[in-house]
């Protein structure tokens, strides 16, 4: 209740001691409430219990601190999708080059020149989306690149769920302290060298090279996914599983760019193997 108006640590520890610790207790036993908390409090847990009645996730989002978000990302997990993004550098007018998501126990991968538009279809079809540092880095770019004034989806970004239960840090070393490891043939990738596979791809063709950083970006996912439901404790995810994904990636055959097509000088995609 730390989202509601009026609801400090005080009040909250003393709605506590009241035995008042849901939105439940407050609408069913309202008498027990100051008067003037009660004017507000009732009304604000009944809303947010109808929104839950109701799926309405995106209100739930807005409403909840950053803190606890987690216990949204905890009700709704298995109607969660899960995204990573690589771009051409860090810049902010880098350009997306690949997007892999885990979307209803799939993989699914968009690339730069091939089929990267259907992302934003992809985004209608999605109940709760989670990213770690999204909102400072993937949300934007996508923001940007689809030239749409938000995502029409509601976002969790895992970084901060982490951040406020004392664990900091990127992704990569937070997962690793979990003892959730991606797979041997990416393991020493990171970000440089993610952004070198995808230019050897884009300029020299290189299908090796672009298999490589689709991977590398599903392993990502992957560990997104699989450390979103160690915070949330939720022991019967098969790790296992969601691993074996990474072989069954599903795409179509990459189209070569225009920048390879132009390029008399630069090997075909059969040579460059």
């Amino acid at each position: 209740m730390r989202h509601c108006r009026g609801v400090g640590p005080a009040r909250l520890k003393r709605l506590h001691e009241l035995g008042i610790r849901t939105w439940h207790d407050v609408v069913e036993r309202s008498d027990a409430l100051p008067g003037k908390l009660r004017e507000t409090l009732v009304p604000e847990s009944i809303e947010l219990i109808e929104a839950v009645e109701r799926d309405d996730i995106p209100f739930l989002v807005d409403r909840f601190r950053v803190e606890d978000r987690w216990r949204i990302l905890h009700h709704y997990f298995d109607r969660a999708s899960f995204f990573d993004i690589e771009t051409t550098g860090l810049d902010r007018d880098a350009r997306i080059t690949v997007i892999v998501c885990w979307h209803r126990g799939e993989l699914r991968t968009f690339v730069e020149d091939d089929n990267l538009d259907d992302f934003l279809d992809w985004l209608d079809d999605v109940d709760l989306l989670v990213s770690f540092n999204g909102t400072t880095f993937d949300v934007p770019r996508v923001v940007d690149a689809f030239h749409i004034p938000e995502l029409p989806c509601p976002h969790v970004d895992l970084r901060w769920v982490c951040y406020h239960r004392g664990i900091r840090g990127r992704l990569k070393p937070i997962t690793e302290q979990f003892e959730i490891n991606r797979p041997d043939d990416v393991s020493e990738l990171y970000g440089e060298e993610a952004v070198d596979l995808w230019w050897m791809w884009h300029h020299g063709g290189d299908r090796e090279s672009l298999r490589r950083l689709v991977r590398y970006c599903a392993a990502d996912v992957i560990l997104l996914r699989l450390l979103a439901a160690r915070m949330i404790e939720r022991s019967d995810v098969d790790e296992a599983a969601d691993w074996k994904l990474l072989d069954t990636l599903h795409r179509n055959r990459p189209k070569r760019s225009r920048t390879q097509r132009s390029s008399s000088a630069i090997p075909s995609a059969s040579d460059a193997r």
